[in-house]
């Protein structure tokens, strides 16, 4: 019994040291809600140059900690795997992105839908505009911009 108190100051110990790294295993699941919405693809590029046009709207939804869109010719869902925490500015890794596997009618749109995968599975950091407009993604050799959609929630 005399013990008693040592383990209970060295639980209380424990708890207090996890209580950092739970905060930021939160941080990095939060879904931001600078990101959270719809934002439509507005320009973008990698290592094979510009993406070109689609020939329907591309667009990147942020529900939570899961994603979901249309791609050029797919639509597309998985999860953030690595999030900004609570800023709107930071480190970023998309879980794994399922799609269906339909082709698109014209080849162009085919490789342009490859890229923009390849693009997002390439980002590793984002970062939101202070006005909350503009949404863009970077890594290695790879820059995407995305603006928030017209039909906004809220």
């Amino acid at each position: 019994m005399r013990n008693r108190p040592a383990l209970t100051l060295a639980m209380i110990g424990m708890l207090a040291a996890s209580i950092p790294l739970l905060s930021a295993c939160a941080g990095l699941m939060s879904g931001t809600s600078a990101l959270q919405g719809e934002w439509v693809l507005a320009s973008g590029s990698d290592t094979q140059g510009a993406l070109i046009d689609s020939a329907q709207p591309v667009t990147l939804t942020f529900d939570g900690d899961s994603v979901s869109g249309q791609a050029p010719c797919n639509p597309y869902s998985g999860a953030i795997a690595r999030g900004p925490g609570a800023g709107s500015t930071g480190p970023l890794e998309f879980g794994g992105l399922t799609r269906s596997e339909m082709g698109c009618a014209e080849q162009q749109q085919n490789e342009l839908e490859g890229r923009y995968f390849a693009a997002l599975e390439a980002a590793d950091s984002v970062s939101v505009s202070d006005d909350g407009e503009t949404l863009e993604l970077t890594g290695d050799g790879v820059f995407v911009r995305f603006e928030r959609s017209e039909a906004r929630e809220g």
